[in-house]
């Protein structure tokens, strides 16, 4: 496609017209380049030059602010048992919560509570032998089917 008709099918482009963005920073900016271009009497009261932050301040201001805040990190894929897993999305979804934030605050409350936390560990043992059962009854599934499909291939 030659250049000549590239810049006709740009051209031709119906593309809608969007109003400029009103950002608090740049208003601020635009009104303080107004009054200076605008005749002013003389005052007694010097203004600033700059009242509005300038970027490093901005961005220093905004660090300390997140410093308020605890640290977070990723953690690993989270794997929960299927009907678990859907009974806790559609739950933490109807209170407009994430399932990680869930667990966060589950966690920030049990600890307090000792007897709380040894209920859970109980039950987090359990499920841990489950799962570790699920785990090897599954590799041996993978491990016979492998070893039958050789015998089956040997024996032709």
């Amino acid at each position: 496609m030659s250049d000549n008709v590239l810049n006709q099918l740009r051209n031709r482009r119906n593309r809608p017209i969007v109003e400029p963005r009103q950002d608090a920073l740049v208003s601020k900016v635009q009104s303080q380049t107004e009054k200076k271009n605008s005749p002013q009497e003389p005052s007694t009261v010097t203004e600033p030059t700059n009242p509005t932050p300038a970027p490093a301040d901005t961005i220093a201001s905004l660090q300390a602010e997140l410093e308020k805040y605890p640290e977070t990190r990723r953690h690993s894929a989270i794997v929960l048992e299927k009907d678990l897993d859907q009974e806790l999305t559609r739950f933490c979804k109807e209170r407009g919560i994430t399932v990680e934030l869930f667990l966060e605050a589950a966690w920030a409350i049990a600890s307090a509570d000792n007897t709380l936390v040894e209920k859970i560990t109980t039950e987090a043992k359990h499920r841990y032998d489950q799962r570790k059962r699920v785990g090897q009854t599954k590799r041996l599934i993978t491990m016979l089917s492998n070893s039958s499909k050789k015998d089956n291939v040997s024996s032709q």
